[in-house]
């Protein structure tokens, strides 16, 4: 309570052990393929697990084993007013869990994850805690919890206790199935006098056996002192607890136990509630953070350009008024360029015209358009026939200038003692 006071120990979410003794363990097989779909069918067996209304109780649920379309699963339960005295310590030092599971189910997460002898090893691992008040010997297959059963040490049972470990290892491994008993690994921890010993026994007792089982020793975790003053922790007194923390923190951290969590669901939700607000307002908060950088981006780009272009303009400024009057005899000089280009194409027109204009027709009127890229030429006449009319764009194939003139109107106008064909033709002429 002095570190988490005092600030040294920060912890963000909490989670709790209850003891084995407080919770009722029942196997339960389900015809479900996965557990999700187990941990909804539970609800609706409880009342044949316990005679208790489901309202005063908790529970939880882990594999055991998996079978062809059916799900072993262990079910924890535990009455609601025992869960209440045993977080009642906790919540009076200001800590609210997130998770509570029963202690076997967090050393069995410890053995899986510290031994690496566990790891290792492709068969069941018996994992055998030693402490000098309490023991534990328990039995996980494939990582999932199998059994466990707790040895309690009076002050004068110290040296019975080896031997009622070594009966219960035996026990334990008596119950698995015949394929898997002699591929099980002993992983012992605790205290270092009696772990020796059960080895010592184990393997004295296991002798005459056709195949002995593997058996390790493992180091028990360090326990950290967050008190002020001298602390040093007895390890072989506080090895369970500190076997215990540790194996919540795994749990914590993996999430292995998603439908293990023995806190009431009106509280689940209302935590799940809290995280989905924080973790919206977290979301709006950034979104709205992006878009202030974005704006502020643009703006100091806006402030750069807007700088650039005042230190241009100040540079302009002072020859801004003779630019423009250079500018604008620049488009005088080629407004000129462009009528003096076209002088020599107006006496070039007059040749071909006079050249290659048949007889039998006259030219009444000339416009010659100038344009930005050459000129249009408009031409106006007479002939004395409607075919010879349309017969004057192949009279003028041969000109250089005009080949390409093109009859656009032509019709017949009776006069006096006869009559005369008047037409209209077009040429555009392109500067190469």
């Amino acid at each position: 309570m002095e570190a988490i006071k005092s600030r040294r120990l920060l912890v963000k979410k909490w989670a709790v052990a209850v003891p084995r003794r407080s919770c009722i363990l029942k196997s339960l097989a389900l015809p479900a393929s996965d557990l999700s779909e187990a941990a909804r069918m539970i609800e609706f067996e409880l009342p044949s697990l316990v005679p208790v209304p489901l309202e005063e109780v908790v529970y939880g649920c882990t594999v055991l084993s998996k079978q062809p379309n059916m799900l072993n699963v262990l079910v924890c339960i535990l009455k609601l007013n025992t869960l209440n005295q045993h977080l009642k310590p906790y919540r009076d030092i200001g800590v609210e869990p997130h998770l509570v599971i029963f202690d076997s189910l967090a050393i069995q997460s410890w053995f899986n994850s510290t031994s690496s002898t566990s790891r290792a090893a492709p068969g069941p691992l018996i994992g055998v805690l030693v402490n000098t008040s309490r023991s534990v010997v328990l039995t996980s297959v494939k990582g999932n919890f199998h059994k466990g059963n707790e040895l309690t040490l009076s002050g004068t049972d110290t040296a019975i206790l080896p031997r009622e470990i070594v009966q219960e290892i035996s026990n334990q491994l008596e119950e698995l199935p015949d394929i898997l008993k002699n591929k099980a690994v002993i992983v012992i921890a605790g205290t270092e006098n009696h772990t020796s010993q059960i080895r010592n026994l184990f393997h004295s007792k296991s002798r005459d056996a056709t195949v002995a089982n593997e058996t390790a020793v493992v180091s028990s975790p360090e326990i950290t002192c967050y008190t002020n003053g001298k602390c040093e922790p007895d390890a072989d007194t506080h090895v369970l607890e500190a076997v215990v923390a540790a194996g919540l923190l795994d749990l914590a951290k993996s999430s292995n136990v998603p439908f293990f969590n023995l806190l009431p669901q009106e509280y689940l939700g209302r935590f799940r509630r809290k995280t989905l607000l924080f973790n919206c307002l977290f979301a709006a908060l950034a979104l709205l953070m992006s878009i202030s950088f974005f704006w502020l981006c643009l703006w100091a780009m806006n402030r750069r350009i807007e700088s650039k272009s005042n230190r241009i303009a100040s540079q302009i400024a002072p020859i801004e008024s003779i630019a423009g009057n250079v500018d604008k005899k620049r488009q005088r000089v080629r407004a000129i360029q462009n009528q003096l280009a076209n002088r020599g194409l107006i006496t070039q027109i007059f040749q071909e015209l006079y050249e290659y204009t048949p007889n039998n027709i006259s030219i009444s009127e000339l416009r010659i358009l100038p344009e930005r890229s050459g000129a249009s030429i408009e031409i106006k006449g007479q002939a004395d026939l409607l075919s010879s009319a349309f017969e004057y764009t192949d009279a003028m194939r041969e000109a250089a200038l005009l080949k390409q003139i093109q009859i656009v109107n032509a019709q017949q106008i009776p006069r006096l003692g006869g009559s005369v064909v008047e037409f209209q033709a077009r040429c555009v002429i392109r500067d190469h």
